[in-house]
């Protein structure tokens, strides 16, 4: 048998002797047990992880891709877990482990996949992995655990409907017994999708499908960046920059207008000043100008910006009042009320808003574990971020949440302003497509350093501190954010 590409044999009685010498003339590779290419320049890892199918295909020729494989169809932590109508057997291949058990021929909804394999469904793959299994030598079992299994299963109804997930259990009662499933196996499964359901108790040890089952399911691959967030926090340098007086200060005011700049709402720094400090709204953009005097108050009022919540239920209540007043002149925009229809930004969909409420209080229990205001305002800023939990004004929002946590502390509040925002957008990103927390954190400490070095209390020369070091600048015209030769934070 060989592959599309021509490059895996697979020996046999009459083709032995032939790869054998092929191999003696540096014509051909071995990779295992009867298994050979005619590819000598590539790595025979990196050769395997690109033809793992094919191999697998031709050496367990209409196998079935289940147990621990089945959630990610492939390998996991080096080993392909497989079934097959045949005695188990595994082949050692250069980075690769290829086990198959003896198991059940395909069923009708497996997926057939090139090159000879089969995809369990997911209604076989959540049954065979209910079955117990010890732990290899690896230490890593077979199958996945209960808990592992409930985390799939609250994955997959992220994804579908009831009806959907309905179909599926009634699947799975249909399909044990074809696959010798025993009726405890089967019945793990069944009060799992249960849970998902709403209609059984969630199991303790999959923390994710336990929330679902009280009515507050999370996007679980948030938490796991809320995660990663905090690790890097709690790892990086400490950050002090202690806050000026704000009494007298034009730092509101430039927080206002950046904040919206960023977001659309652009003015020249005069009109603003004309409609925070004289009242005159332009005639044609009175929506615009109400976004910026709006969160010009907000921002101005220090009693407002000193307050932080004390559980979940405060919290939600602080992020849909202030989300209220800086909106109101949006009212198409649902100001002070949480999405009810999924939001994103190019290719970052945001927490669905069945999920809104339970991520939110997952990523609120995890502020505990941060113990400075500078670590607490990049993590609070990446929550409200990452969740979107309204229609519209969420960067404003995050902003504004961050610098309530710098204010509480009398640490310097931080602004992104327009030259800025190209950093700041694709450090967020980083978390969000990379799970690489450190470009935020960077970016808001360059902020944070940046903004404690500007004199906002001195009205004369603070715009021209500000154009000395770019902050109006366009994020596409080539200046760069610098901080002032003199610097007014204590190091």
């Amino acid at each position: 048998m060989v592959s599309d590409r021509q490059t895996i044999f697979f020996s046999s009685a009459d083709t032995y002797t032939a790869l054998s010498r092929a191999v003696r003339r540096g014509e051909a590779v071995r990779l295992g047990t009867g298994v050979y290419s005619t590819d000598t320049v590539t790595p025979p890892k990196i050769l395997v992880r690109r033809e793992w199918r094919t191999i697998a295909g031709g050496v367990f020729s209409n196998a079935t891709i289940t147990d621990r494989s089945a959630p990610s169809a492939g390998p996991v932590d080096g080993t392909l877990y497989l079934a097959h109508d045949a005695p188990a057997r595994s082949l050692v291949l250069p980075g690769l482990t290829l086990s198959a058990r003896r198991g059940a021929a395909p069923q009708p909804d497996d997926v057939e996949l090139p090159g000879g394999l089969h995809q369990a469904s997911f209604a076989r793959g959540l049954l065979e992995n209910a079955m117990p299994s010890r732990a290899r030598s690896t230490g890593v079992a077979r199958r996945l655990s209960r808990g592992e299994l409930g985390d799939w299963i609250d994955r997959a109804a992220r994804l579908s409907s009831e009806s959907e997930l309905g179909r599926v259990r009634d699947r799975v009662r249909a399909l044990a017994p074809m696959l010798g499933v025993t009726a405890v196996a089967a019945k793990v499964v069944d009060d799992l999708i249960g849970a998902a359901l709403g209609t059984r108790d969630g199991p303790k040890d999959s923390h994710a499908l336990h929330q679902r089952s009280i009515g507050l399911p999370y996007d679980a691959q948030r938490v796991e960046r809320f995660d990663l967030l905090i690790d890097a926090l709690r790892s990086a340098a400490p950050q002090n920059r202690p806050a000026a007086p704000l009494e007298f200060s034009t730092l509101p005011f430039y927080e206002a207008y950046f904040s919206n700049y960023i977001e659309g709402t652009e003015f020249t720094v005069d009109e603003a000043e004309a409609i925070i400090y004289e009242g005159r709204v332009p005639a044609e953009r009175p929506a615009d100008a109400h976004d910026v005097q709006a969160t010009y108050d907000l921002v101005s009022d220090l009693d407002e910006m000193r307050r932080t919540a004390g559980d979940l239920t405060e919290f939600i209540e602080l992020l849909c009042h202030r989300h209220a007043l800086f909106m109101a002149g949006r009212p198409e925009k649902r100001p002070g009320q949480l999405k009810e229809r999924p939001n994103r930004a190019g290719s970052t969909l945001f927490v669905h808003p069945l999920l809104v409420r339970g991520t939110l209080l997952e990523g609120f229990m995890r502020l505990d574990e941060l113990d400075s205001a500078w670590e607490k305002a990049v993590y609070v800023h990446y929550l409200v971020a990452a969740v979107h939990p309204f229609d519209d004004g969420n960067g404003r929002l995050a902003r504004i949440m961050m610098n309530s946590e710098l204010d509480r502390k009398g640490q310097s509040r931080i602004i992104i302003p327009s030259v800025y925002h190209d950093d700041y957008i694709g450090a967020l990103r980083r978390l969000d497509h990379a799970d690489d927390p450190s470009v935020i954190i960077d970016a808001l400490r360059y902020a944070h350093d940046w903004t404690a070095s500007i004199d906002f209390t001195d009205t004369v020369t603070v715009r021209e501190q500000l154009e000395a070091t770019h902050a109006f600048s366009p994020e596409d015209g080539g200046e760069r954010l610098a901080l002032p030769l003199t610097r007014h934070f204590l190091g």
